[in-house]
């Protein structure tokens, strides 16, 4: 039989140049269809070969060659793979319904119709196409895949995530479908599920970097910051030159306050890519660590940029800052005070005026821990609040002073998160008169969707609530940090008076809402 041949030529390792001319010498003296079969066989192998060289002349040689044996149904499908790779897909979609005429339970001329229908965008007769593959054959996978990526295409996420789950059901090991499962439940913005899914892609593949890149999106919504941090730095390493790598990579360390590193590692991105978006956080990162510097790159930018750089020039020089902390904070304020050398929070001076924990002895010795946790308290919350005020002769001291202190006390992408929406509400309040919730949260949310997606979908939600009363705000339920800012978000958007505000009970609490609604 033919279909015996291939293995007795790969067990004897014999070149396939080698079996053609033998085949083509006996064929031309007998002209023996026994021979024929396998000739035009091997005719289609070295045309395969061809194909996955790139050698498009030399596939259409063998397949004239083979055609001038036979015209089967394997012509009319290999003639529409030329066609398809010169993008020529009219002619590949007659040639392989003229291959399925002839063999209509050829599984693989499903698969490849289905692949030409997708490149012409006919999305829904390529999914019909590729459920006849795999009609064909249960356990030929790749047509489910294709017809969840149909559906992405489609914008129908729900669904292409449900044929990508049928298929690991059906093959835990199939690395793309895991890889395409992550990214649409990314999509969705079911961040958990994404990270298991794109875990296991990399495990399977550990040298999938896109997949890896892809987890970096999944941990920082999630606000695994530090975990996130490990893998761009990893994927920096393998593809110094990737400059979506690198550009992501000084966005994370700008989050975890990293900002030095921040701005050396743009600039390797700047150097690769002069883009709009590489040069616009190239300035931005810049004014971290040499404001001028960072002002001056926004002002060689493009118009709209220009203009952001002279609106930040003019709300700097004309920051005032006006609210005072009281009680509570205020006591806090002269702690956190004497921790500071010139305007920059010192941790190390900082955790020996702290009681002992894991954290605190680590933060004593000049470490800080390098690793998440799920931490969300208002335990020390006063300190993160009285760091912002420590810190208000500088807007942008207050950014990075705020996450400082979140990341060396807590170590929690949520208290990062907490921590830099505390300060942007101060800023928020500091620079207008009256605070409005709806632009507040529309200037703030896109923010803290980078640093804890959770965090930023419950503030949207406030947006969402028709109204609140001060009086129906239940402030005996503050537990957590999370729950702090938000009860904060929703009593000062109830323009509360100071009378009002003397009945809350937690004393914190009371004091953050005073030092916010106070003016000197």
């Amino acid at each position: 039989m033919v279909e015996d041949l291939p293995l007795i030529i790969e067990a004897n390792q014999i070149p396939l140049d080698v079996i053609v001319r033998g085949l083509e010498a006996q064929y031309e003296l007998t002209k023996d269809e026994y021979y024929a079969s396998y000739l035009v066989y091997f005719y289609y192998e070295k045309l395969k070969e061809a194909l996955n060289k790139e050698d498009l002349q030399k596939a259409e040689e063998y397949l004239e060659k083979a055609g001038k044996i036979s015209k089967d149904y394997r012509y009319d499908f290999f003639k529409a793979l030329i066609a398809a790779k010169v993008k020529d897909y009219e002619s590949a979609e007659i040639f392989l319904r003229s291959c399925l005429s002839k063999h209509d339970k050829f599984s693989l001329a499903y698969f490849e119709l289905g692949n030409i229908l997708m490149a012409k965008k006919e999305y829904e007769d390529a999914i019909l196409q590729y459920q006849k593959a795999f009609e064909c054959d249960k356990n030929f996978l790749l047509p489910l895949l294709k017809i969840g990526d149909c559906y992405v295409e489609m914008g129908e996420l729900r669904q292409a995530q449900d044929f990508y789950q049928a298929i690991v059901q059906r093959d835990p090991e199939f690395q793309q479908a895991h890889a395409r499962l992550g990214v649409v439940l990314n999509l969705l913005q079911k961040f958990s599920h994404a990270e298991k899914a794109l875990k296991k892609a990399i495990q399977l593949d550990p040298e999938d970097l896109n997949s890896t890149f892809n987890l970096c999106y999944t941990l920082t919504k999630l606000g695994k910051h530090f975990e996130a941090l490990q893998l761009l730095k990893k994927l920096v390493e393998k593809d110094p030159n990737n400059v979506a790598f690198l550009v992501e990579y000084a966005l994370e360390l700008r989050r975890v306050g990293l900002y030095e590193e921040a701005v050396e590692t743009i600039e390797k991105a700047y150097q690769l890519s002069q883009e709009s978006y590489v040069a616009y956080n190239r300035a931005i990162l810049t004014l971290f660590v040499d404001f001028q510097r960072g002002i001056k790159m926004l002002k060689d930018l493009s118009e709209e940029y220009s203009g952001k750089a002279e609106e930040l020039e003019n709300f700097l020089r004309f920051w005032k800052p006006k609210l005072k902390p009281v009680g509570i904070i205020e006591q806090k304020l002269e702690l956190i005070k004497k921790s500071m050398h010139l305007g920059k929070l010192n941790l190390v001076r900082l955790a020996h005026l702290l009681p002992v924990s894991e954290r605190i002895i680590a933060l004593r010795q000049g470490i800080v821990p390098g690793y998440d946790t799920d931490v969300d308290t208002v335990k020390d919350i006063e300190l993160v609040i009285a760091t912002i005020f420590a810190s208000n002769f500088d807007p942008i001291e207050i950014e990075k002073n705020a996450t400082k202190i979140s990341v060396g006390l807590y170590g929690s992408g949520i208290m990062l998160a907490v921590a830099i929406a505390l300060a942007r509400l101060y800023i928020f309040i500091e620079s207008n008169e009256v605070f409005n919730l709806q632009e507040f949260l529309r200037e703030c949310i896109p923010d803290i969707q980078e640093y804890h997606w959770n965090l930023a979908l419950r503030m949207s939600r406030l947006e969402e609530e028709e109204s609140f009363s001060f009086e129906e705000i239940d402030f005996d339920k503050i537990e957590t940090g999370s729950d702090f800012l938000i009860t904060l978000i929703k009593t000062l958007a109830t323009e509360p008076s100071l009378q009002e505000v003397e009945t809350i009970s937690n004393e914190v609490f009371k004091d953050t809402i005073k030092s916010f609604l106070k003016k000197e």
